[in-house]
């Protein structure tokens, strides 16, 4: 061992270990605002996921640029083209014009992480590209809700330092793996930095590659979530206190067609308890779209079962 490296400890040995492998992946996004927005564009991060140049950012980011540019480690500058994005997820899936394969990263598993792990960010805060931070995964399963209002579950808390322009750019682990997309911060508090978990980008991107959007489960109806009495849930033997209630009906929809009606309180789907409009969104995955599914719902004092078959959400 040479003198330069006596004088770095395991910790800084892992993260300039990193930076080294993971950084010739990371792009800075230059955006040109689109019109109506005053064209005043902005900054933002991403990084290649495959060698012929599918790029992942976040939704927020992609949709502030009506022209996207990305800059690499390289210096190489590329035009990006959208391809499909999720604003339920915060995630955005981009295609740079390259002639050549890219260097790219692998999505790691996010959920064997650990409260604790050591976590380094790669990004573009207010234009200053490859900008590395470093922290801990502060805590795990967070809930976030992204801009159209939608949760998005299983959220990575960190302390690694973001600003705005680290949006959209790669959390990772000491092997360089993608543990998470970096998407949110909480303005005037220190340390409070969120990021899409990688399980639920690598299935974004296998979306969005497949169709160009993600695939969700559609009912047909408006709903609220509602407090459930308790002697009604003690008469019929239910484990909640709320429920989702149907305040609309789409006439030609599953739930339509299927017979729901408003006023019905839906308490659970394929004994998956509903105890609130979230819990609903969460169980309308693609896997349920065409695929018969039992619905138990109260009307009035009864208790009735349905059975519907979800369609594609446009």
């Amino acid at each position: 061992m040479n003198r330069d490296e006596a004088l770095l400890d395991a910790y800084s040995r892992a993260v300039i270990g990193t930076l080294d492998r993971a950084r010739g992946a990371v792009a800075a996004l230059t955006l040109q605002g689109r019109r109506g927005r005053g064209g005043r564009g902005g900054v933002g991060s991403g990084f290649v996921v495959t060698p012929d140049g599918y790029l992942l950012t976040n939704h927020h980011v992609a949709e502030a640029g009506q022209r996207i540019t990305a800059l690499l480690d390289d210096g190489s500058e590329l035009a990006a083209e959208p391809v499909g994005s999720d604003p339920d997820t915060d995630l955005a899936l981009l295609r740079l014009a390259n002639d050549a394969p890219l260097l790219f990263l692998e999505l790691g598993d996010s959920d064997k992480l650990r409260v604790g792990q050591v976590v380094v960010a790669i990004g573009n805060p207010h234009g200053l590209g490859q900008t590395v931070t470093t922290g801990v995964v502060s805590a795990l399963g967070r809930s976030l809700r992204a801009k159209n209002g939608r949760l998005i579950d299983g959220v990575v808390q960190t302390d690694a330092s973001l600003n705005p322009g680290n949006s959209g750019g790669p959390l990772l682990d000491t092997r360089a793996k993608v543990i998470g997309v970096n998407t949110a911060i909480i303005a005037g508090a220190m340390g409070l930095c969120f990021a899409v978990p990688s399980t639920t980008a690598r299935w974004v991107l296998a979306e969005l590659l497949r169709h160009g959007r993600v695939r969700r489960a559609w009912l047909g109806i408006a709903a609220a979530t509602v407090p459930l009495p308790r002697r009604v849930a003690l008469a019929h033997g239910l484990p909640v206190e709320s429920a989702v209630a149907v305040t609309g009906v789409v006439g030609d929809s599953p739930a339509g067609r299927a017979g729901l009606q408003s006023g019905d309180r839906i308490v659970a789907m394929d004994e998956v308890a509903i105890t609130d409009v979230d819990a609903l969104h969460r169980v309308l995955g693609g896997e349920r779209i065409e695929r018969r599914v039992r619905v138990q719902l109260l009307r009035g004092a009864k208790k009735l079962a349905l059975e519907l078959t979800p369609a594609a959400r446009d």
